[in-house]
């Protein structure tokens, strides 16, 4: 069996829908007690597993879209607390006890 998720999937919908046609196949798997209502049954598994990782994949893809404008929403605002800091160091030069106020840390 192949080990990448595509490659097993496809060997597992040939295998069922082979054995699901081929009534020779489907006695040889009845002596492994497999029935065609078995057979039947994992086929519709297989189509629910790939409907289920479509939904994964398209939801993938969202979440990570949202991370990027997440991402970008905070460098976006880090600049922007980078030039309130600056602006706010040079404003409150004579009372520098005041920054800390802000959350920035002074020495001294």
């Amino acid at each position: 069996m192949p080990r990448t998720y595509i490659k097993w999937l496809e060997a597992a919908k040939k295998f069922y829908s082979v054995a699901s046609a081929d009534t020779a196949v489907q006695g040889k798997l009845s002596h492994l007690k497999i029935s065609v209502d078995d057979l039947t049954a994992a086929n519709t598994l297989i189509s629910e597993l790939e409907t289920a990782r479509a939904v994964y994949l398209k939801e993938k893809g969202e979440s990570q879209d949202a991370t990027k404008g997440k991402d970008a929403a905070f460098a976006k605002i880090d600049d922007w607390m980078s030039e309130f800091y600056a602006v706010a160091k040079i404003g409150l030069e004579d009372n520098p006890q005041l920054l800390e106020a802000l959350g920035k840390t002074i020495r001294g």
